[in-house]
């Protein structure tokens, strides 16, 4: 019986250390199928920075980390936030390589976008003048997603205290990198024929349910399911489960 491989891209600013502690997803259970590629994109995490100008953290450009995680063979590719973006871009450029797509949380995209520009741009200017405490103070002070706020509050400070552990240098090339980022155009991603399982949760405004609905839609072999609360959230785990168990074993 082979297995196939499910390389994993985290969010912006985030790190598989932030994902651990969060604890929203239990990678045992996927792994009961698949083997399970998890990797800290460059300046995030355990992954040195190398260089820090914001054309090096575009995420179109940070498909070379997913191509080096993913080894030399064919994978599935899975993120959440900018990690689904750079699996949707990795679709593009080596079409050959991906088999299947997981898109969690994708963010805000396309004439949606413009917030998460400025939000970017604001952000870069604080580390700059002020270093990562006050940017991470000002990340506490940010409204919660409802589901958070409602059942998983400590969402917040966990997050600031990993946003303390980056490289100070390299924050301000990130974020201005993904300031200067998108999905692929709605015809790129129509032209992506693969299976997709895509995955979001309700009331985020940085990830709106209706660019998951947009990609279900221009992903044509794609499903999408929507968690209202925090236990939906948690069942994701055994949905990509499910998922890639009709892809990755066969004699």
């Amino acid at each position: 019986m082979s297995r196939c491989a499910l390389v994993w891209a985290h969010g912006l600013a985030s790190s598989r250390a932030h994902e651990d502690e969060l604890g929203l997803f239990d990678w045992s259970v996927p792994e009961e199928v698949a083997r399970v590629v998890r990797y800290d994109a460059r300046g995030h995490g355990q992954t040195a920075a190398m260089q820090y100008y914001d054309r090096a953290f575009r995420w179109p450009c940070m498909v070379d980390d997913m191509l080096r995680a993913g080894g030399t063979g064919p994978f599935v590719a899975g993120g959440a936030d900018m990690g689904s973006a750079v699996a949707l871009w990795t679709a593009l450029r080596a079409p050959k390589r991906v088999q299947a797509l997981v898109l969690v949380v994708p963010p805000r995209a396309w004439e949606e976008r413009a917030p998460d520009v400025e939000n970017c741009e604001e952000a870069a200017q604080v580390v700059e003048r002020h270093g990562l405490p006050a940017w991470a103070d000002d990340f506490r002070r940010r409204p919660q997603p409802r589901i958070f706020a409602q059942e998983l509050p400590s969402e917040r400070d966990v997050t600031a205290r990993h946003l303390l552990t980056m490289d100070t240098k390299a924050v301000p090339a990130i974020l201005r990198g993904a300031a200067a980022s998108d999905l692929p155009t709605r015809e790129e991603v129509h032209a992506i024929v693969v299976p997709t399982l895509v995955l979001a949760w309700a009331d985020d405004p940085a990830h709106p349910v209706s660019v998951a609905e947009s990609l279900a839609h221009l992903l044509v072999l794609s499903e999408l399911h929507v968690a209202s609360d925090l236990p939906g959230i948690r069942s994701w785990s055994g949905l990509v489960r499910d998922f890639l168990a009709g892809l990755c074993c066969w004699e």
